[in-house]
């Protein structure tokens, strides 16, 4: 019984460590633009604040620097909630393969999609920027 006691303190006073508190500027900026914001966890950098969480059932990460300004943000969601403009070109480019999944990437202003397809014999990542300039970013062929 002693030896379990000691683990459970050891560990709150190593968690207890790595406890940080996140600045007000920074979680009024998370809290005003993710109000549905679930499965919340927080990291503490040098320059910034990383959050991930899950708001609205798109899994995100995103990056504050200490004054509470978005610096960059990524977000992982179905394809079928791209931009509409983007997913039409995609269909039209790789009407033949499977689409399954997207990574978006927000670094300032520029936005840059990773989506994943699939067909017989390929799984490919599509790099496409917001006006539709696309290329192959990964080709890996199927055993």
């Amino acid at each position: 019984m002693k030896k379990v006691v000691t683990v459970i303190c050891s560990l709150l006073l190593v968690a207890g460590a790595y406890a940080f508190e996140v600045n007000e500027k920074v979680l009024k900026s998370f809290k005003e633009t993710f109000t549905a914001a679930e499965e919340v966890k927080w990291e503490e950098y040098k320059t910034y604040y990383t959050v991930s969480f899950v708001n609205t059932g798109i899994r995100s990460k995103v990056n504050y620097d200490k004054d509470g300004i978005m610096l960059g943000s990524i977000r992982y969601y179905a394809p079928q909630m791209l931009p509409l403009n983007i997913y039409n070109r995609l269909k039209k480019e790789h009407g033949s393969k499977e689409m399954f999944g997207v990574t978006e990437v927000t670094f300032g202003t520029d936005i840059t999609y990773f989506v994943k397809m699939q067909n017989a014999k390929n799984w490919i990542t599509v790099k496409i920027d917001a006006t539709g300039n696309s290329s192959i970013h990964e080709k890996y062929k199927k055993g």
